[in-house]
């Protein structure tokens, strides 16, 4: 998308800034020292995340129907449904693109981003899985970034409902050729020793190992920006939310995300057994 005059002089210096405080480390070991390898030579660099926002585990899943939209028409189409988008795409500011499609723009060359924002305040994993069927029809997007669990969570609905409603929702979109980028609840102090709130966390990080998409460790994540935000000086976080700079910070985990699931090489299919 042409926005050159839009996003001027202070895209360039934020953008800039983050690819020189250098590259999150990724989950699995010496992924860094492959990357060039996996990604292939024509492969763009990895998104940079900001050296203030911590560490978010990545592991190289691939976003195999993303990849083949890249190839096919360099263009991408995110749909963001959820509590906040603008926890996880970055604050809006008026005449410019969210951070997340910023980012992507900048770091793959010749990539057009398109995020439809469908975040639904208070939403539950059931009625999302509803309405994100509609959403699909009728926006038909490359990549499905679901933010989920906090609400089920504190609406004490029960695991297995949770997980059922999720699972099912996660293996449509799959197999509707879309692929989906899950991101974890919310990191509250008050509630890290809640059995029922760490258990929808624990379903939820089991859904993405079975179903094998990314999950954004967006409670790992949030607990160190939090703790940095504690600091002398820092404005104090509320309980439910970040500020603009942990939002910044999300969107940067995305980014690095869907950057990696691009150029990941899907995996191998075991040959069948042998009777």
């Amino acid at each position: 998308m042409e926005r050159a005059a839009k996003k001027g002089g202070h895209l360039k210096g934020m953008l800039g800034a983050f690819l020189v405080l250098g590259i999150l480390a990724t989950a699995c070991p010496g992924s860094q020292a492959q990357g060039a390898t996996e990604r292939g030579a024509n492969a763009a660099e990895l998104p940079a995340v900001a050296k203030e926002c911590g560490e978010a585990k990545l592991a190289d899943t691939p976003l195999p129907n993303s990849a083949q939209a890249l190839q096919q028409r360099k263009k991408l189409k995110i749909l963001a449904i959820g509590a906040s988008s603008a926890s996880v795409v970055g604050p809006l500011r008026e005449g410019s693109s969210p951070l997340l499609e910023q980012i992507l723009e900048h770091t793959i060359k010749g990539l057009d981003v398109e995020i439809i924002d469908r975040g639904f305040s208070g939403e539950l994993a059931a009625a999302a899985a509803t309405r994100l069927k509609i959403e699909v029809a009728l926006n038909h997007p490359d990549i499905v970034l679901w933010q989920v669990g906090t609400n089920d969570a504190l609406a004490q609905v029960p695991v297995e409902q949770f997980q059922e409603a999720v699972g099912d929702m996660v293996r449509w979109l799959k197999e509707h050729n879309i692929d989906v980028i899950l991101v974890g609840l919310h990191y509250m102090k008050r509630l890290v020793r809640d059995p029922h709130y760490q258990a929808i966390r624990t379903s939820l990080r089991s859904i993405a190992a079975k179903e094998n998409v990314p999950r954004i460790t967006r409670y790992e994540a949030m607990e160190i920006i939090s703790r940095a935000m504690r600091e002398p000086g820092r404005p104090v976080p509320s309980e439910f939310g970040l500020t603009e700079a942990g939002y910044n910070c999300m969107a940067q985990y995305v980014a690095r995300a869907i950057a990696v699931g691009l150029y990941a090489k899907p995996p191998k299919t075991a040959p069948p057994p042998v009777r």
